[in-house]
């Protein structure tokens, strides 16, 4: 079989790798796999009524991290119930060990690792020396004795069996101290897992059946399992093969390919490196192989008739004494295998998983490992009820596990290991992973063999992130070696709605030669809906409402019958007190209409501005001022001043300053607070009239969806960030004149000016003849004076920085069944100005309160703005929760109010392609004068002759001068971009059409005299007036 790209293992690297092809255009691939399932070491599967996971466990951290920024927008990652405060730790006698024992050594292990980063840069031994070295120097300087000391030290080496277990490592003193640093953490959670469905889920986002299964990529179809690979022969010389690799299966099956991606396990190079490739891989690949680490950390799943330990997310920790390590070794049927029951020493802990609540988890690593996995599962369970019952069957009443399950990465061909880490031969052999990686070249000078798999990596080798980035390393490698740059006529940066209308304005008008990139792995960009359950239920992250009938967006919307009958409101429901008293509805209306009142006092600023100079510096003062003055020409006594006053906060929170910061007016403004809020140009928003809070029949993205089924197959790219737009524009050197003449000569050839780059962070790379960006206005203010060279006119920056963009979050709590009554719709939040802030969860002071979901009746949803938004973004959902359940009981004076089921919020600010919520326009504008329609204007480059060229167009709802901050907005700025591309086209059209082919054939004849060079630059002047448009009514352009 003769296939350009081969495809070794179909793990999460192999299936990476494929993804990325088959983006990129590279669809005659096969993957090869020798087992009879796709996702190598990420294996989830059922057991006890449950998914559990067998290899990969969690997704380890946040920023930089692959596997999270595909996870996290669609929101399918938790938080992992474990927690360190209910670990609980036995000794070998059965006793509980006394818990401030415990944190002393766990601090201890901290205080270490805290002060480990720098000295083990050039710590010489294993990080079990390190570990040994610096707590003999404690227990030096604490004096330490006897059961401290001896608890201490069992901490020890509990901890240097866990720190094996994260490592890879059979044991810490086989991992480098050295080499233990050139893992770099991702930020973030460490501990995040799956909501459901496990970490097989991974594989489904990889191939885009997530979120769409209708534009999944055909990954799985170019997979042939049970196909395990026995030679690959990679430098023909003489045959008919040659420059190209042809790899034998076992079941002597041949495929003849361009190239090889190996993403076998290091385990499995390391059996068969001597074996497998043919002519032999050269010395410093063989060292590499053999240098770096791979060891056994296995997983045994115990199943009970019922939970017997007190709480989920518990965790039981096992302290081997010094005499019971020596004598535990009983006489059974396993010593055939080499070791007793020893190997139970090394299961040193047993933990709850999120997915049962009758399930434990133990960990078992190294030789021990290995034992364990030649053993009948019947002796397994025994061994783990035997261990249990000695270190918990004091304190706990065991029963006998119904279930066990084990994982044999160790012994198992395909794997043998289960990841890898920097030995101490990596040090005494000076290899690294980049050696690996390195590609090897035949001697015709081909890159023939690629190694990709989380070994490979530099900074994330042992982890599931680290492996896709290899994949997507060497499938890059492969595109570039193919790839040649591609022209355009107009590029659009961002498919969220903005992108998707300047794509579908231009399609409808004949403008086909269009590419949309998406940095993320779905379009959209701030509309996002998401699962609830497995009903069809849904809850927007982002967009919630239609605004407004007399905008594009309803338009659509309502011409393909999305919109659903449901109306929803803002801020409805009891109005409570931190007392639980709920104020009047009475003053509440009185409140809001003298508020709307004074609002509209600032939208007449707009219309007034040549006539009046003189207006407030922001809404916060103005609004501020004119309150007080309402307050102060009525009649109320202290308590119905202080309630309006109170009111005044949901709209006006009382800060330390003091100033007024109007929570719910900074949530529907999206700023941090009201005084920076411009007073004078306030009253440039719109409202389009008719019906407002519309809610769509399926979610918001059903709108996308409708938008994105229009656009034709592969111009849509996902995944596909951008890293450069060189708008320089183009010139003509003299050594080009000939070519251009020739091209100019052909009766159908045409010369096309491009004059704008765009470069991709996967190294693609398009020319266009214009770019039509739709980034946030929070990516452009973190990124703008990166992403363009030259950087963008000055007026341009400066309404980048100066128009606001702040943070806008939801919080949705849900439950079973609804603990409110159902004339409630909802509970907002009235904090007294006296109230003392709790400093642990402050940040609830920035949400406005709670309203009862239209759609569902068990759901709360919390609007938060400003710094509060921020900070919760850092907190777990289970502390979200807590923390908002808290703040329930406290305003209602219910104390029986239960935790939700689930609470999911979203995490705007911290999507690195998006950072915030929406635009404002900024008081800072009043004194530079730019705005929204700065952001709008054309920026032009210039080409030869002088002439001005539209490069690049901003779009997107922070360039709408009347809808910002909506969807519709947005919306009809990706329209009206591409409507003035298409004017200056028409125009172009126009032009041309006036150029005779007499004189065409005139200048054409002139060019080939002894004044060429004069002569292109001025059949370049007159194709500037073209506008760089070629063939146009069946006449050969100029340009």
């Amino acid at each position: 079989m003769n296939v350009k790209v081969l495809i070794v293992g179909a793990g999460v690297a192999g299936v990476a790798a494929a993804s990325r092809l088959l983006e990129k255009g590279i669809s005659d691939i096969v993957i090869l796999e020798a087992e009879d399932r796709i996702g190598g070491r990420v294996h989830s599967t059922s057991f006890g009524g449950c998914t559990i996971d067998m290899g990969g466990q969690w997704v380890h951290g946040e920023k930089d991290n692959a596997v999270f920024e595909m996870a996290s927008p669609l929101n399918l990652l938790a938080d992992f119930a474990l927690k360190l405060e209910l670990s609980e730790f036995f000794d070998s006698s059965g006793d509980k060990v006394d818990s401030e024992l415990i944190s002393k050594g766990l601090s201890l292990i901290h205080h270490i690792n805290e002060e480990s980063a720098e000295e083990m840069k050039v710590f010489p031994g294993s990080v079990g020396d390190y570990y040994t070295k610096m707590f003999a120097k404690i227990f030096k300087e604490e004096n330490m004795q006897g059961t401290q000391h001896m608890v201490a030290k069992s901490v020890l080496e509990w901890c240097m069996k866990y720190q094996a277990s994260l490592d890879g490592s059979d044991s810490c003193f086989n991992a480098s101290g050295h080499g233990h640093v050139e893992y770099w953490t991702c930020e973030g959670n460490q501990l995040l897992c799956w909501k459901q469905g496990g970490y097989n889920t991974v594989i489904d986002l990889l191939t885009r059946k997530l979120p769409d299964p209708q534009r999944e990529l055909p990954v799985t179809s170019k997979v042939l399992l049970n196909k395990e690979v026995s030679s690959i022969s990679w430098d023909h010389l003489t045959d008919k093969n040659s420059g190209r690799v042809v790899t034998e299966c076992a079941d002597g099956s041949l495929y003849v390919s361009e190239h090889v991606i190996i993403t076998t396990s290091l385990g499995v190079l390391k059996e068969r490196v001597h074996s497998m490739f043919h002519p032999a891989l050269p010395h410093f690949k063989i060292t590499a192989i053999k240098g770096l680490g791979i060891g056994v950390v296995d997983k045994i799943f115990l199943k009970f008739p019922h939970r017997w330990w007190p709480k989920e997310g518990l965790s039981l920790n096992f302290l081997w004494t010094e005499k019971d390590t020596h004598s535990f070794n009983s006489k059974s049927s396993s010593k055939q295998y080499g070791g007793g029951k020893s190997w139970l020493q090394d299961v040193f802990s047993f933990h709850s998983i999120d997915s049962s609540s009758t399930v434990l988890l133990g960990w078992v690593i190294g030789r021990s490992a290995l034992i364990m996995e030649r053993l009948p599962e019947t002796e397994v369970l025994d061994g783990c009820m035997e261990l249990l019952q000695r270190f918990c069957g004091k304190t706990y009443n065991i029963p006998k596990a119904e279930q066990v399950t084990r994982s044999i990465w160790g012994t198992n061909p395909h794997f043998l290991g289960c990841y890898s880490y920097r030995s101490v031969d990596s040090d005494v052999l000076g290899v690294s992973a980049s050696q690996l990686a390195s590609p090897m070249v035949n001697s015709q000078g081909k890159e023939v063999l690629l190694f990709a798999g989380e070994a490979t990596s530099d900074h994330h080798y042992s982890t599931v992130h680290g492996a896709i980035e290899t994949g997507f390393r060497e499938a890059d490698r492969l595109a570039s070696l193919y790839s040649s740059t591609q022209s355009c006529d107009v590029v659009i940066i961002g498919a969220g709605v903005a992108g998707l209308a300047a794509a579908r304005t231009l399609l409808h008008s004949g403008i086909h030669n269009c590419v949309l990139l998406e940095a993320q792995c779905c379009p959209g960009g701030r509309i996002l809906s998401i699962p609830l359950d497995d009903e069809g239920s849904w809850i927007e992250m982002g967009a919630q409402w239609v605004h407004g009938e007399g905008n594009a967006v309803w338009e659509l919307a309502h011409q393909r019958e999305l919109l659903s009958d449901i109306i929803s409101a803002e801020g409805e429901g009891l109005y409570l007190r931190e007392d639980g008293v709920a104020i009047p509805l009475g003053v509440v209306q009185e409140v809001s209409g003298e508020v709307a009142r004074i609002l509209e006092e600032c939208e007449n600023f707009a219309l007034e501005l040549g006539a009046q100079k003189d207006h407030p510096c922001s809404i916060g003062q103005h609004l501020n001022t004119r309150f007080r003055d309402y307050l102060d020409h009525c009649d109320y006594d202290e308590e119905g001043r202080q309630q309006r006053l109170e009111l005044l906060d949901w709209h006006n929170r009382w800060q330390p300053n003091p100033i007024f910061c109007d929570r719910f007016h900074v949530i529907d403004n999206s700023c941090t607070r009201l005084d920076q809020l411009s007073a004078k140009a306030f009253g440039n928003y719109c409202f389009t009239g008719g019906k407002d809070y519309m809610n769509f029949k399926h979610g918001y993205s059903s709108l996308v969806q409708s938008l994105v089924d229009d656009l034709p197959s592969g111009m849509l790219r996902l995944n596909c960030p951008v890293e450069m737009v060189d708008w320089q524009g183009v010139s003509i050197g003299d050594g080009e004149l000939k070519s251009l003449s020739k091209q100019m000569s052909g009766a159908d050839s045409k010369l096309d000016v491009h004059p704008v780059s765009v470069t991709c962070c996967d190294s693609s790379r398009f020319v266009a003849r214009h770019v039509i960006v739709t980034c946030s206005l929070g990516y452009l203010k973190e990124n703008h004076r990166t992403m363009f060279r030259p950087n963008l006119p000055t007026t341009m920056v400066r309404a980048i920085e100066d128009m606001g963009f702040d943070t806008i979050n939801k919080i949705f709590l849900v439950y079973k069944d609804p603990w409110w009554s159902s004339d409630i719709r909802g509970f907002q939040l009235i904090w007294s100005r006296h109230s003392a802030e709790h400093e642990a969860w402050s940040w609830v002071r920035d949400l406005t309160g709670f309203d009862v979901s239209p759609n569902h009746r068990a759901v709360l949803l919390g609007w938060i703005g400003g710094r509060g938004a921020e900070v919760m973004e850092d907190l777990s959902e289970e502390e979200v929760g807590k923390h908002c359940t808290q703040l329930l009981k406290r305003f209602t004076q219910r104390s029986n109010i239960p935790p939700p089921s689930r609470t999911i919020r979203s995490r705007w600010r911290s999507n690195q392609f998006i950072r915030g919520g929406y635009s404002n326009t900024s008081s800072a504008c009043d004194v530079s004068t730019s705005g929204p329609s700065s952001l709008a204007e054309p920026v032009f480059c210039r080409q030869i002759g002088g002439q001005k060229h539209p490069a690049i167009l901003l779009a997107g709802e922070a360039a709408h001068s009347n809808h910002f901050s909506t969807t519709h907005g947005a919306y009809e700025s990706g329209v009206s971009q591409a409507q003035l591309l298409l004017e200056y086209m028409n125009t172009a059209h126009q032009v041309l059409s006036t150029c005779s082919e007499v004189i065409q054939a005139q200048l054409l004849d002139y060019m080939n005299t002894a004044h060429q060079v004069v002569t292109v630059r001025v059949v370049f002047c007159l194709a500037e007036l073209s506008l760089g448009y070629s063939i146009i009514s069946g006449k050969q352009a100029l340009v």
